[in-house]
């Protein structure tokens, strides 16, 4: 009776870890979504609110939540504090601050980070275009993800409680 426990409690935590491994796919994509909402927001408010970087960050950041919203608001306080860093340096750290705990790629990261490099010093023209090359970036990676999302929860479903089964067939 005991080792029909053990194996139905095996079987189910290795189900668990499937179901969890699809929710961060989930969860990343959301993330995505958000990031590219984030993008959406700040062109549009250096395009038609005229707004300078700080003004135009610190107004997207009351559309966001979260975590981007926390990260656009230390970023738009670092920017007003002139405390003589480059953008990039305070994207990087604002980054790595704010945006670990996110379900994004190390690659996305490094992404967000060097959108410091890309805005700030150019005209509003410019950084109108880096923003948009920075949509279509990220539309591309989201497209990406969505494309194999499905296939991919359902592999990690199964393997996961294949997995427990197979586990409690050897523990048996």
């Amino acid at each position: 009776m005991l080792k029909l426990v053990g194996a139905v409690l095996i079987i189910f935590a290795s189900a668990g870890l499937g179901y969890l491994k699809s929710r961060e796919l989930m969860l990343h994509e959301k993330n995505l979504e958000e990031f590219l909402q984030v993008i959406l927001c700040l062109k549009g408010e250096i395009r038609c609110g005229n707004s300078s970087l700080s003004d135009a960050l610190r107004d997207t950041a009351c559309r966001c939540r979260g975590r981007y919203e926390e990260f656009l608001e230390r970023v738009a306080a670092c920017i007003e504090a002139n405390t003589e860093e480059k953008l990039s340096i305070i994207f990087q750290n604002c980054t790595e601050n704010y945006l670990t705990d996110l379900k994004l790629d190390e690659d996305e990261r490094r992404k967000i980070s060097l959108l410091g490099e890309k805005l700030g010093y150019l005209d509003r023209e410019m950084q109108i275009r880096q923003l948009e090359l920075y949509e279509t970036d990220f539309l591309y990676l989201l497209q990406n993800l969505r494309k194999d999302k499905e296939e991919k929860k359902k592999i990690y479903r199964s393997l996961g409680a294949m997995g427990g089964i197979l586990l409690a067939i050897l523990f048996w």
